[in-house]
């Protein structure tokens, strides 16, 4: 071994590509009768569903309901096979149909669960108001009273009454406001969320670069 081989030298690296382009890598999917497996768990799903279906029309609710629960397990297998490899237009087609409802089914889950929570708090809200109206009409009616005898220091305690009444229900009345406000836009928010993206094509002002004339 001389000297020179001891030294440290630079060296390229090698090409990772032999081309430009680059590389694909696919995974083989196996083949029953020529049919790849979401596939064919798509075709046996819809094919127990219509039994199902059958079976509910002819008033044989056990057995529909069971090939209903059968048809959801096998949706689910389907929707995990497609997602990892969406081998046909097919299963492409079905997973974002089934995100889709997946995803509608849980924005109305959350969209029921938050009326359903704001309903209650407003309707406690209300209540309070009724209770304040009915006493604030009950110390108009001691205010009238204190009037007429001249008792200034009955008039004076039922003019607090009063003021107290008042902030109260501006307060239930600010706080109705708030939750139908926050519920709105958690509504909104969800409802954005589920609907397709869509992709607005730009304008003639828009298109135009800084240098067109």
């Amino acid at each position: 071994m001389t000297q020179d081989d001891d030294d440290t030298r630079a060296l390229p690296l090698p090409p990772h590509e032999t081309t430009a382009s680059p590389v694909e890598v696919s995974v083989a999917m196996p083949r029953y009768f020529g049919i790849t497996p979401p596939t064919l768990l798509f075709g046996i799903a819809t094919a127990t569903l219509a039994i199902a279906i059958t079976l509910a029309i002819l008033a044989h609710w056990v057995a529909a309901l069971l090939l209903a629960g059968l048809v959801l397990v096998e949706l689910g297998l389907f929707v995990g096979l497609a997602r990892r490899k969406p081998d046909t237009a097919v299963a492409k087609v079905s997973v974002r149909a089934i995100d889709r409802a997946l995803d509608r089914a849980a924005y109305l889950v959350r969209a029921t669960t938050v009326r359903t929570d704001a309903g209650r708090r407003l309707t406690r809200l209300r209540h309070e108001l009724l209770e304040l109206e009915t006493r604030r009409e009950r110390e108009l009616r001691e205010l009238g009273a204190a009037v007429y005898a001249g008792d200034d220091e009955a008039v004076e305690r039922v003019k607090k009454e009063l003021a107290a009444i008042d902030d109260d229900r501006r307060a239930g009345e600010d706080e109705m406001q708030a939750i139908d406000e926050a519920t709105r836009e958690h509504l909104e928010r969800g409802r954005l969320h589920i609907q397709p993206t869509v992709v607005k094509p730009p304008t003639e002002d828009e298109g135009r670069t800084p240098s067109d004339p």
